[in-house]
């Protein structure tokens, strides 16, 4: 136990500055902005994102109020800033409402598009219209399928390697076995299946397009060129190649010791590059986010690859043991090596787990009213439960009283659960998208409350309220209060609003927050006496 716990202090310690993400990116700012009406033209068109974007498969397209499509340039990335897409007018358009149809990918590999409406010229007057929606809803069952499957075929060919490294030790374990080998296979097999059909998947996902023009060589050609899942892609099959040759070779030679370990490598680099995609992307400590993503599925895929070597490999190999006492000695010194090393593997869940909570999920509220949190709740109580019946297995092999068997395979069940589960929360959107309304109390040093509310906290129109308060009887005679807004991850922006007096001691105001993240909130409250109340507040503003 002691021998662990220099790797517990270590990785907590990486807890004491957790990056948040923002979710998929959404729209900061526009020109023309939402439903304005604008007596004169810009010179381009262009939308800010809460991040960057993606170069492949971006659009901008704009069409009259009866559905005619007007000519612009094609759109692209502003030279300026990667946040930034634009498209210049390719000439004059007459008076009316127009409607800017967008699309792009956002650096975490989502598509998203939207609409912004606004006015040229003297015409029928717009009502206010949603600017952006996000494909935010539950993913179709192909990503599923294909993501669980890659889940799962890291889980049985690391635990299989695992088995016979530091289990069993037994050089020539795939030799003895023929079961062995074919399990290793089919877990190659369908690997290999998840990463080739990833790529046309992306290609129907960023182009928008169905399966019948998923193998179009120009989509293919973007994806892999042009999008950070491209790269990946191309590193993927290498690795692929590799692995099926140190496979092939260590099957052939059980006495190339190196083979295994080599093949290992292979399989936690694919891992590493699985967590260069999805939400890490859009962390800001990007690095960080990887390897805790990458310890995050190594863990769990030694522990459930773990089980599912102890469910199919070990009862053969337990049986060829030539006396029946040697059988049963064998049997539990698996299993107490396995029990050991599952502590571990729990430790490494954890910690990586409330990292991983603390980037996508801001607020308590958040975490009870996404289908990310939700989904993250029902994961937890998958794992609470597999760690219980791990204890129960720890507990009951030292009394060896028989095998192992129905509860084994209800935590190896449960495990391919999580497993499903986790690769929903790779595919929707995150908490950070609606962390909830947001009431937050400071004391300052004249024992003054003051309590900061913002409704609903994200993107968009928001009210604010202030309230004071001293030994809990509401301050009067405030002179004026005023409060200053300023995005912490993104340089401008800043916002002032004076408050107005909506009771004695209760001030309100209405603001238009123009991006997600962390902001810094400084009150300033003036008496009639000149007596200063200040407070200052860090909240994390949603995107939906």
């Amino acid at each position: 136990m002691k021998n662990y716990l220099w790797v517990v202090v270590s990785l907590f310690s990486l807890l004491l500055y957790p990056a948040m993400a923002s979710g998929h990116a959404t729209v900061i700012g526009s020109n023309p902005s939402p439903n304005e009406a604008m007596e004169n033209l810009p010179e381009k068109i262009s939308i800010q994102f809460s991040e960057n974007i993606q170069p492949a498969f971006h659009s901008l397209e704009v069409f009259s109020q009866n559905g005619d499509k007007i000519q612009i340039q094609d759109s692209k990335i502003s030279e300026q800033s990667e946040t930034i897409l634009e498209a210049k007018w390719k000439g004059k358009i007459d008076e009316g409402i127009y409607y800017i149809k967008w699309r792009v990918v956002s650096s975490d590999g989502h598509p998203i598009e939207g609409t912004i409406p606004f006015q040229f010229g003297n015409s029928t007057a717009l009502s206010d219209q949603d600017i952006s929606e996000v494909n935010a809803g539950f993913p179709n069952s192909i990503i599923i399928f294909l993501q669980s499957l890659q889940y799962i075929s890291f889980a049985a060919l690391s635990g299989v390697l695992f088995f016979q490294l530091s289990l069993t030790k037994d050089t020539n374990l795939f030799q003895a076995s023929r079961r062995a080998r074919l399990y290793l296979w089919v877990s190659y097999a369908s690997l290999a299946l998840s990463v080739f059909c990833s790529l046309p998947l992306k290609v129907t996902i960023d182009a928008g397009v169905g399966w019948t023009d998923a193998f179009n060589v120009t989509y293919i050609k973007e994806v892999l060129n042009a999008t950070n899942f491209g790269n990946i892609w191309v590193i993927e099959i290498l690795m692929l190649l590799l692995l099926f040759l140190a496979i092939y070779f260590m099957l052939e030679n059980s006495l190339i010791k190196s083979l295994p370990i080599f093949s290992f490598i292979i399989i936690a680099i694919l891992m590493v590059c699985k967590a260069f995609t999805g939400h890490t992307a859009a962390v800001p400590n990007h690095i960080l986010a990887v390897v805790m993503d990458f310890l995050h599925l190594l863990s769990m895929a030694l522990w459930l690859g773990g089980l599912m070597a102890l469910l199919v490999i070990l009862p053969g190999l337990a049986n060829r043991q030539a006396v029946q006492k040697d059988k049963k000695t064998f049997y539990w010194s698996i299993i107490h090596r396995f029990s050991r090393w599952a502590f571990l593997f729990v430790i490494i869940l954890i910690i990586s787990g409330i990292y991983s909570s603390f980037q996508h999920v801001p607020t308590f509220h958040s975490l009870l009213n996404t289908t990310y949190g939700q989904l993250l709740l029902a994961k937890i109580g998958l794992m609470l439960v597999m760690i219980g019946l791990g204890a129960f297995h720890f507990f009951r092999g030292k009394t060896q009283a028989k095998k192992l068997g129905f509860s084994v395979g209800m935590e190896f069940g449960l495990g391919i659960v999580v497993l499903l589960v986790a690769a929903l929360l790779t595919n929707v959107q995150t908490a950070m998208s609606s962390p909830g309304p947001i009431e937050k109390t400071v004391m300052t040093e004249e024992k003054n409350e003051v309590t900061l509310l913002v409704t609903p906290n994200e993107v968009g129109d928001n009210l604010i309220q202030v309230d004071l308060s001293n030994e809990d009887k509401p301050i009067a005679e405030i002179e004026q209060l005023t409060i200053t807004m300023q995005p912490i991850d993104t340089p401008g922006g800043e916002l002032k609003l004076q408050m107005q007096e909506k009771t004695t001691g209760t001030f309100t105001s209405k603001s238009l927050l123009t991006m997600p993240g962390k902001w810094k909130i400084n009150i300033h409250g003036l008496t009639e006496s000149l007596d200063s109340i200040n407070a200052d507040f860090t909240i994390f503003i949603g995107n939906s």
